[in-house]
């Protein structure tokens, strides 16, 4: 297996745990969706906010509309690309 499909099967099963998570605060009315700029606020603060000043604004605006949107499918998205691409090609 390849180490590009390793990496997609991580994604994938974070994924899963995302949309657990997601679930988990929906059912306990803390919030709507788990995005990834909140997971990447949680853990991570201080590279978010050195790669908000220092990444040039329209590039930002661009990764931001991904960073907004749940994390399970912008997990999930990465995950099946990854594998995709490191499938064996059959000749």
């Amino acid at each position: 297996m390849s180490p590009l499909r390793i990496i997609g099967f991580v994604l994938i099963a974070l994924a899963v745990l995302f949309a657990a998570a997601s679930l988990w605060y929906r059912v306990i009315g803390v919030g709507a969706n788990l995005s990834l700029y909140e997971v990447w606020l949680k853990f991570l603060p201080a590279s978010l906010y050195w790669i908000q000043r220092t990444v040039w604004s329209a590039l930002w605006n661009g990764l931001y509309i991904i960073l907004v949107m749940p994390a399970w499918a912008v997990m999930g998205v990465l995950g099946l690309i990854c594998i995709g691409l490191g499938r064996r090609r059959i000749e």
